[in-house]
């Protein structure tokens, strides 16, 4: 039973690391979404300066199919780009026709229109100004050229597929006392030869649960082949349907998940090394087992496309109609678990739970990405594209030589955003990070210190959720207001009187509290690497007394750090950091040992700043 309880960290792993979204916004790449029924060579995406397909306060997009070129450009289709009453009467009063438009000239007016990127032989360039032979991701799953942007993410998906591998093996070895103990007994290399020399390749069952081999592994395959698509350009903006470029993502993902399976089963950093599991046997319900079998082999990657196809589905019929509003991060959050297992792949390359990369999904929070800048550059473009029914006409036309050629059934919608005349320019904070600041950090304690607290061999886990507010900046350092929330908190400890069984030498006991004193120093604010001091001090109330039989459930808590924030963006920070933390009951109860402990941590950050982008 002991292991079936560890499995547990699959469903874990799937479901529970939705606490801890990174951020409150996704944005999908600067190009359309992508249909995978339709063959495009055509793609008409937005320019640099509005990123992405958003809705927010001060601008909105539209997908206008319908609606050639020209139409767009002089605003009938209501979703144009900036156009003054004065120069559309001066356009319609020009008296020009189609018939002005040379053929000759056509493909290289089109080409130079803003906003423009073709993959056609004969056309070029945008006003993002690629380089030649650039493809977008939407054209990624049609290239046959082999572009270096169309290739195998490799570096992200060993990152993430690491991340995922070192959280399963944290939960088995978190969940299961025999997982440690098996795992720290006799010689490692040596016992996971045996391991894999033990397999049973001659048996389906492995012994363990329904959930664990016909729910928590198909689960597992979902994930990994999520993994897999998110870093591969040639399914990444795909969405389901029933056509060859999803099922050759879905292949491909597929043929990974089967690798990572047998990697989870019997490679060095799986099930074989750390439990090794297959080198011994044990009684389990009057089973005879070392808990290995063709069975989780099997349901890992063919449940596991199964379940993806489930996810897509649900995607592209469901949760795409049900986000279509910009929603706050904890509906999205709520809206995340009909696609768990994307939810989770998404976190494990550092993104918010209902990312996607196929289309653009806005958390309407103060969190969540500000607009772009209407800078005077972006508003002069767009009079000039509007400035008149000549450009306009000749555009038409050459859109419609285009359209003779040789090319694909279908061309992707276009969208163009709408923005509002004398919209100001939103400034941008001059620094790394920003006045409020909102995270969560993860930390662990293996030793105990003795500066104020008495009880040693205690063991420490907290989860923390953070807010701070700078509230004085000066050239080389600032001072935070940063309490903090402990969503939970694990002391573990030696029991007094152990028994003769291993599994009740020591205990644990979880709680919750708050830290409403908090500071922090940063310095070298205008740097991307920055060290601080903090100190919190609050209180933590356990469900059972802890430190001692005449403790008490209430502990106070202070603490004194240091560390680093590594900004990965401007915006956003990791941050590496170690606390002395002294856990006390202030003598409110019989006895009072106390523990300190010697706490390192890891933590994610978003920055915001109001009037600031």
């Amino acid at each position: 039973m002991w292991l079936h309880r560890s499995r547990l960290s699959y469903l874990f792993c799937g479901a529970g690391i939705f606490l801890f979204p990174f951020s409150s916004n996704a944005q999908s790449s600067n190009t359309v979404p992508v249909n995978a029924e339709s063959t495009p060579e055509i793609v008409k995406e937005l320019p640099a300066f509005f990123p992405g397909a958003k809705t927010d306060e001060g601008y909105q997009s539209q997908v206008l199919p319908e609606f050639s070129l020209s139409e767009q450009m002089r605003g009938a289709s209501g979703a144009g780009f900036l156009q003054k009453p004065e120069e559309q009467d001066h356009a319609e009063g020009a008296g020009v026709s189609d018939s002005d438009v040379s053929t000759s000239d056509a493909t290289s007016l089109l080409a130079d229109a803003p906003g423009y990127t073709s993959t056609h032989p004969a056309t070029s360039g945008s006003v993002r100004q690629e380089p030649p032979g650039y493809v977008t991701l939407p054209n990624c799953p049609y290239d046959k050229t082999h572009a270096k942007e169309c290739r195998m993410h490799w570096r992200q998906m060993f990152i993430s597929s690491a991340l995922y591998l070192a959280f399963q093996n944290a939960g088995n070895l978190y969940t299961g006392y025999w997982y440690r103990y098996e795992t720290m007994t006799g010689k490692w290399w040596d016992r996971y030869i045996a391991s894999v020399d033990g397999w049973l390749w001659d048996k389906w069952s492995d012994n363990n649960g329904v959930l664990d081999d016909y729910v928590g592994h198909p689960m597992m395959g979902a994930i990994t082949n999520d993994i897999w698509r998110q870093n591969d350009p040639k399914a990444m903006s795909i969405e389901q349907g029933n056509n060859w470029l999803y099922y050759r993502g879905l292949l491909r993902a597929t043929a990974y998940s089967t690798i990572f399976s047998f990697e989870w089963k019997l490679g060095p950093i799986g099930e074989a090394s750390i439990g090794h599991n297959g080198d011994h046997y044990y009684h389990d319900q009057g089973i005879v087992t070392n808990e290995t079998g063709w069975v989780d082999l099997v349901t890992t990657p063919i449940g596991g496309t199964l379940w993806t196809m489930a996810e897509d589905a649900l995607d592209r019929h469901l949760v795409r109609r049900i986000e279509e509003k910009p929603r706050n991060p904890f509906t999205l959050l709520g809206i995340s678990f009909l696609t768990p297992a994307q939810g989770a792949a998404n976190i494990l390359r550092f993104r918010p739970p209902w990312y996607r990369d196929s289309r653009t999904v806005k958390a309407a929070s103060f969190w969540g990405d500000p607009p772009p800048p209407y800078d005077r550059e972006s508003i002069e473009i767009a009079d000039a594209e509007a400035s008149g029914r000549l450009e306009a006409t000749r555009l038409n036309r050459a859109e419609e030589e285009l359209a003779e050629a040789p090319s694909p059934e279908a061309v992707n919608p276009v969208i163009r955003p709408v923005t509002r005349p004398g919209q100001p320019e939103t400034p941008q904070w001059p620094y790394y990070g920003g006045v409020h600041e909102f995270g969560a950090w993860w930390g662990l304690s293996l030793m105990s210190g003795h500066v104020w607290g008495s009880a040693g061999d205690v063991k420490y886990m907290p989860i923390d959720v953070r807010y701070s507010y700078e509230f004085t900046r000066h050239d080389h350092w600032t001072m935070r207001y940063s309490p903090e929330v402990t969503a939970l908190a694990m002391l573990d400890e030696p029991i007094a009187d152990p028994t003769n069984n291993p599994m009740e030498e020591r205990k644990r006991t979880y709680g919750s509290g708050l830290s409403p004193v908090g500071f922090q120093s940063d310095f070298f604010p205008s740097h991307r690497v920055q060290p601080f001091f903090s100190t919190n001090g609050g209180f933590i109330y356990f469900m059972d007394k802890v430190l001692s039989p005449q403790g008490s459930q209430f502990m106070y808590t202070v603490d004194f750090g240091t560390g680093i924030n590594i900004f990965r963006t401007q915006r956003q920070a990791v941050t590496i950091g170690y606390r002395y933390q002294h856990l006390s009951n202030a003598d409110i109860s019989h006895h009072n040992p106390g523990t300190d402990a010697n706490t390192f941590y890891v933590s994610v950050s978003r920055f915001r700043t109001k009037g600031y982008r």
